[in-house]
């Protein structure tokens, strides 16, 4: 039985059994299935339905019967095909995409896997969807729609470097490849791989030098790898040429990361009306600037213009409520926080606003309720501890605890934050008995649970119960070996407060084994180096540990080590520097009072 008859077979059947509608559907395809709720309609209308969603296809006409392509198909592919035409019409789109899939692999027929993509996409299935586009692709090179599906598909399973080919493939065949899209999704590479990008990009840019979207993508993927002035400079030929909002996006963004805003804000002052579609996008990012710039009057005019344009919109209303507030506008901070409320936008955050303001005008009642109306959100933990702190500043320290264990009692899913809450708070206050019989308690209750005897080791070092502290993390190392935090902390303290520090050296390099760019760990090296009376050493670790993490401790510790090898000048360079950035630092003061002033 040749193979022509075969496939004549399969169609009489399909028409008896399906009738000349599904028929159609096989002969001719569909473009992308989008997703729908109704998913218990049969799958053949819903293939109807987007038949004519690609634009750039031509318009598609079912072929004649002599024209459908014929290829060999083993053992009983045809009748497999059948089961899934039959599933699919039945609504059993499962087995009918698992027969799809079956048959697409064991076919490499083009229609076969179409069909899979298609059927997968709408049941979500990307694994299944990028493994059908692919056989799509390959077995008809000449398909648009194949290579977009397969480069999307790529792209989400973050293989970002075979996606590239599909899309160049796409541009080849003259299709709109989206290679903006696929540059901002390069943010999360790592650096290696967004090079790799790079030089696909810059490859197809040989060949076309002046595609706008080559030559945009490649300035992203610039901004991304931090060689901003390259990518400067692409923004700025672009914009030459055109005025495009995401290239004026760009430029600013690459403006600011060079720690040029000024120059951004006169840029985007001249152009932030010449879009009157995205107007409004625009006018953000310049009234957000303008309040990172201290200029909230500015700002706030900026945020009122875009208000008159949508009174309901949560996120202005915030804005404006924030402005207010720094400006200590309180009335109108809280008329635009109602407005939130009134309009149900970002109900939570207003309620923990006034609630703020309530207590800082000392409306103490006001405040409580309005503390309690924060809902469960991600202000629900600030709330409780507002809360839970003002009780306490009233001593009423049984109200407080009743009122959080009735929290934990409703909320079981946070109960180990409330009760860190609660013991922070106590620890605060040095009600030191408290803190530690809570803690005590939890750690019996929940003998597993690590996070919480961290906890109470870092609550016992402030304390100077360095015992507790000590046997704490000691447990959490024996139980987690590689537990970087835990090893680094004993380690540190060992090195701070005790003369131990060959023992706290060993903790540390452990610690820098497992997070080896890690910033406290680092500084905890420098610290042990000092100890040890290793000055150079010292000195080399805190340096890079303040290159990695500005941080007024991290600055302490390079200045006095500084001081004390002979480096005073230098010293004082780098705490004054640090004063600047953290002016309230009870460590840099200190440090300070004991070195400077002798």
């Amino acid at each position: 039985m040749n193979n022509a008859y075969l496939m004549d077979l399969y169609r009489f059947n399909l028409r008896r059994i399906l009738g000349p509608f599904l028929l159609l559907l096989i002969l001719t395809g569909c473009n992308s299935i989008n997703a729908r709720n109704d998913v218990d309609e049969p799958l053949v209308i819903e293939a109807v339905e987007t038949m004519s969603n690609n634009a750039e296809s031509e318009p598609k006409r079912a072929p004649k019967f002599n024209e459908y392509p014929v290829k060999p198909f083993k053992n009983d592919a045809l009748y497999q095909l059948l089961v899934a035409e039959v599933a699919g019409y039945r609504g059993e789109y499962e087995l009918a995409l698992e027969k799809y899939m079956a048959m697409a692999s064991e076919t490499q027929d083009a229609g076969v896997a179409a069909r899979a993509t298609r059927l997968a996409n709408y049941l979500k299935r990307n694994d299944l969807a990028l493994q059908a586009s692919q056989i799509w692709a390959e077995v008809d090179p000449e398909s648009i729609e194949a290579h977009r599906h397969a480069a999307d598909h790529l792209m989400r399973s973050g293989n970002l470097e075979q996606a590239i080919l599909h899309m160049e493939a796409i541009k080849n065949l003259g299709g709109l490849a989206n290679f903006d899209v696929f540059a901002y999704r390069a943010g999360n590479l790592a650096p290696q791989e967004r090079s790799a990008l790079l030089v696909g990009i810059s490859r197809m840019l040989e060949t076309d030098p002046d595609d706008k979207q080559l030559l945009f993508s490649k300035a992203v993927l610039l901004e991304q790898q931090g060689e901003l002035e390259a990518a400067l400079a692409i923004a700025n030929q672009l914009l030459d040429a055109e005025n495009d909002i995401n290239v004026v996006i760009l430029k600013v963004n690459t403006l600011k990361a060079l720690h040029r805003s000024d120059e951004a804000l006169t840029f985007l002052a001249d152009v932030v009306n010449g879009f009157e579609e995205e107007n409004r996008r625009l006018r953000l990012i310049y009234a957000r600037l303008r309040f990172e710039a201290g200029e909230l009057d500015v700002a706030k005019e900026q945020y009122g213009i875009i208000l008159e344009q949508a009174p309901s919109d949560g996120d202005i209303l915030f804005a404006l409520a924030l402005i207010a507030m720094e400006q200590e506008r309180d009335d109108e901070a809280v008329t635009y926080l109602n407005k939130m409320i009134r309009w149900n936008r970002r109900v939570g955050e207003a309620h923990f606003y006034v609630g703020t303001i309530a207590e800082k005008n000392k409306d103490i009642a006001k405040a409580l309720r309005e503390y309690k109306q924060v809902g469960r959100g991600y202000e629900f933990l600030p709330a409780q501890s507002r809360i839970a702190s003002i009780l306490l500043d009233q001593g009423r320290i049984t109200d407080m605890q009743r009122y959080l264990a009735n929290m934990r009692a409703d909320n079981p899913g946070r109960k180990n934050e409330l009760v860190m809450v609660e013991a922070q708070l106590l620890s605060d206050r040095g009600i030191v008995d408290e803190v530690f019989y809570l803690l005590d308690k939890e750690v019996v209750l929940q003998p597993d649970n690590l996070d919480m005897r961290y906890f109470r080791a870092m609550t016992a070092q402030q304390h100077g119960r360095m015992d507790q502290m000590e046997q704490d993390l000691e447990h959490i190392i024996a139980k987690q070996p590689l537990n970087g935090d835990a090893l680094n902390a004993l380690g540190y303290t060992l090195a701070d407060q005790t003369d131990r520090y060959q023992e706290a050296l060993g903790l540390i390099e452990r610690a820098l084994a497992i997070k080896p760019d890690e910033a406290a760990f680092i500084d905890s090296m420098g610290w042990v180096q000092y100890r040890l009376k290793n000055y150079s050493e010292a000195i080399l670790h805190l340096r890079r540990a303040l290159e990695l993490f500005t941080n007024d401790e991290v600055a302490a510790h390079l200045g006095e080590v500084l001081w004390v090898s002979g480096s005073k000048d230098e010293a004082i360079k780098v705490w004054r520097k640090a004063l600047e950035l953290a002016p309230q630092s009870e460590i840099l003061q200190k440090v300070i009072e004991e070195f400077a002033v002798q």
